[in-house]
């Protein structure tokens, strides 16, 4: 199995991040601006018919830790889980992100997937400190945007 890791500071008490992770506000504002969310599962639209990964919650412990597991829409995130552990630190909290793939990838698409995390775990510490993050603009497929997770 890969894992990709990425620890975060994020300049804002834990009960922000943990609405940014769980909300369809939050998640809109940092990751993808189309958001579905009928718990137990969350969908994220990036490319329609190429690459919606919908994920399905497995823990929303508030404000410590969020787990979710890929249960369709993303061919190569199938039986991924990802989770996102926050913790009070120096004023704000730290997250620790990990997805850990439930099918080995190529190193070219481990190398996509890690960089673009970079890129939104980046846009949810803009979000939670500023308000404004840089989700994908999936409203905007044929003008500039975010990276999508997917490419």
């Amino acid at each position: 199995m890969d894992t990709i890791l990425h620890v975060v500071d994020v300049p804002a008490p834990p009960s922000d991040v943990f609405q940014a992770l769980t909300t369809r506000e939050g998640l809109s504002r940092w990751w993808t601006t189309t958001v579905k969310v009928e718990l137990p599962e969350i969908e994220f639209t990036f490319v329609p018919g190429v690459f919606n990964p919908r994920m399905r919650v497995e823990e929303a412990r508030e404000p410590v830790a969020v787990a979710w597991t890929c249960i369709g829409g993303a061919e190569q995130w199938i039986d991924a889980r990802i989770s996102f552990d926050i913790r009070q630190h120096e004023g704000g909290s730290r997250l620790v992100f990990r997805q850990g793939y439930g099918r080995g990838l190529d190193d070219e698409s481990y190398g996509i997937y890690n960089f673009n995390w970079g890129h939104y775990l980046a846009s949810l510490r803009a979000y939670c400190e500023t308000g404004m993050g840089t989700p994908f603009q999936a409203s905007r497929l044929g003008g500039p945007r975010s990276p999508s997770p997917g490419n």
